[in-house]
């Protein structure tokens, strides 16, 4: 009689394969995580450029002129005096729209003073240097007056003062 064999209780039907504890197969969700993975990524992408944008603060139109003419002051030697007047002259002009709602862009120099003249903005001694600017500027760009970097500082010098002007008391309440 051949010996016993040990394993002869357990017959082939009764042996079962690794079980698979998994939902998916693992290929599509290596590929889910990667997706998942990415989009986390992209909101706090998007979260930390929104907190950046958030905490810039916006320039006042004055802060805004004033760097500008700055800007202008740093090239005023080697710029044209023709091509300065006119960058001076329009953020000046810029500043006076944004800042006290004249239209000041829109119109001449002479139509502009009229209106000037009408606004409380202006008390007389800021109205007699929009005048001195408005005219030694027109000069430069309409007269083609000759006109030296000496006369770029005083434009710029001129605009920055109105720029920075006090408001008179009965705009500023």
């Amino acid at each position: 009689m051949p010996p016993a064999d040990p394993n002869a209780d357990l017959l082939p039907h009764e042996i079962a394969g690794p079980v698979w504890y998994l939902p998916y197969p693992l290929p599509v969700m290596i590929a889910a995580g990667l997706v998942l993975l990415l989009a986390v990524a992209l909101a706090l992408w998007a979260f930390i450029r929104w907190r950046r944008r958030k905490a810039r603060r916006i320039l006042t139109a004055r802060e805004r002129a004033l760097a500008a003419l700055s800007a202008a002051r740093v090239r005023s030697q080697e710029t044209a005096p023709y091509d300065f007047s006119i960058e001076v002259c329009d953020v000046l002009r810029s500043f006076l729209g944004a800042e006290h709602h004249l239209p000041a862009t829109t119109q001449t120099s002479y139509e502009f003073l009229q209106t000037a003249r009408g606004s409380a903005v202006f008390d007389a001694d800021r109205l007699s240097r929009l005048t001195r600017f408005l005219e030694k500027a027109d000069a430069i760009k309409f007269a083609r007056a000759d006109a030296t970097a000496a006369d770029n500082d005083d434009l710029t010098a001129l605009a920055e003062d109105l720029v920075k002007g006090e408001v008179p008391d009965a705009v500023a309440s």
